[in-house]
């Protein structure tokens, strides 16, 4: 067996062990009554990146690679490698930044009106006439409403209550460099990953050129593939980390093996890939 392929298995290992911790973490919440809007959306948002980390697996090929006659789907798994980054983006600014209730409040209110914005663009465009439209119109207006009067909001650049008052609400306040560091994330590293995976995602020349050139079970696409099952571990590891400090002590013993890989996966978040 190659050193790529070595390679591979360990990050396809370490790609299931957190993975199914994570599948434990969420099934220690089942019949748990959520205490606040924080510990409801931690838990939903956290079920929704471990299906992309669980369906990312299935596209995998498992160890030991298996012959050319397979099809590695490796334009998908960059995708969902993706949207499983862009959950934890989102399951950290709303449930595991520690922040207070008031900013808490704030923040949950701006996301959910920048996604009900959204839907009532979306039904506008597909000129929609249904009950469904009168109910996302009244939604906008209620949370617009709510966020206009929140405290937090004066404490904020007047540009953002602009945005509000013109139906451009963004799903954050806070710009992703600002947010990396207050989740310990170098931002140079989280941008050149998104980058790189994103590059597949919006079919761009350069991965259109490679698809064709791609050919399974050879070392270099075996490697290829690796590189979305690297970049999700870091970040399942960071809602690990994350989820566990939540809603400790209800949550599965930790190994040393585990604790290590959290506590790796940080340091490399932390630092970047230039320091590693």
């Amino acid at each position: 067996m190659t050193n790529i392929a070595v390679h591979y298995r360990n990050t396809y290992d370490e790609f299931g062990s957190l993975l199914a911790y994570a599948v434990n973490l969420l099934e220690m919440q089942a019949g748990q009554k959520p205490e606040n809007d924080r510990e409801f959306y931690a838990e939903r948002i956290f079920n929704k990146l471990v299906c992309h980390g669980l369906t990312l697996k299935q596209l995998s090929p498992s160890p030991p690679p298996a012959s050319d006659i397979e099809f590695w789907d490796i334009s998908s798994s960059y995708a969902i490698a993706r949207a499983l980054i862009e959950s934890y983006e989102a399951l950290a600014y709303v449930a595991l930044e520690p922040i207070t209730d008031e900013e808490r409040v704030f923040r949950i209110l701006l996301w959910e009106l920048h996604a009900e914005e959204r839907r009532q663009q979306m039904l506008e465009l597909v000129g929609a006439k249904d009950i469904k439209v009168s109910e996302v119109i009244a939604n906008v207006l209620r949370l617009r409403n709510e966020i206009l009067i929140n405290p937090f909001l004066s404490t904020l650049d007047s540009k953002l209550t602009s945005e509000i008052q013109k139906g451009k609400t963004p799903p954050y306040h806070l710009t992703n460099a600002e947010r990396d560091k207050n989740n310990g994330i170098n931002n140079n590293y989280h941008r050149a990953i998104t980058m790189h995976l994103s590059s597949y995602v919006h079919t761009h020349p350069f991965s259109v050129h490679q698809l064709f050139q791609f050919r399974a079970g050879e070392d270099e696409c075996l490697q290829l593939m690796s590189i979305p099952i690297q970049y999700s571990c870091g970040f399942i590891a960071k809602s690990i980390s994350g989820m566990a400090s939540l809603f400790d002590p209800r949550i599965p013993v930790q190994s040393n093996e585990l604790l290590n890989a959290l506590d790796q996966w940080g340091k490399l978040h932390a630092n970047g890939a230039k320091a590693s």
